[in-house]
């Protein structure tokens, strides 16, 4: 009978701890919802080391793909995206560098940093134990104190 009692305890053990993952994702929105960018990282376990790495590039209707990349370890979390004009977004994790082709849905790992990456338009981040999310670069509000340039039909002031 405690053979009984122990078997199914740890049966049940095992079944509610196969449960324990952790998945979390956050999109770029790049037109509206028709193409966005977004990554997905997910623990098996919660006792795993590091997270499963995915990028998803959708074009809709035409193409959603999801890439597999390398593990990444725990802790803080920061994918860099760059506008690299054309449909291409540039990704920076760690040390590692990809090119996102949002027409195709295609991703490729670059083997060094490219020269000039393009424009930074966000990151992907997450604090240790905190939820993933995209956050945009600012973009710069018109300065209303900016100078205007002179009117040329205004008179020239006086000469003294």
């Amino acid at each position: 009978m405690r053979r009984s009692v122990a078997l199914s305890f740890a049966l049940l053990l095992a079944a509610l701890m196969a449960g324990c993952g952790r998945s979390d994702d956050a999109s770029m929105p790049i037109r509206g919802n028709d193409i966005s960018l977004s990554v997905i990282r997910e623990k098996s376990y919660f006792w795993s080391d590091g997270w499963d790495l995915s990028f998803v590039m959708s074009r809709m209707p035409d193409c959603t793909r999801r890439h597999h990349v390398k593990h990444v370890g725990d802790g803080d979390f920061l994918v860099d995206v760059y506008d690299a004009g054309n449909g291409g977004w540039i990704l920076n994790q760690g040390y590692r560098w990809y090119v996102a082709d949002t027409a195709s849905c295609e991703l490729q790992q670059f083997d060094d940093k490219p020269p000039f990456p393009g424009t930074l338009v966000g990151s992907f981040v997450a604090g240790d134990g905190q939820e993933l999310t995209f956050k945009a670069v600012p973009t710069p509000a018109p300065d209303a104190a900016a100078p205007q340039p002179a009117d040329a039909s205004s008179p020239a002031a006086p000469s003294q």
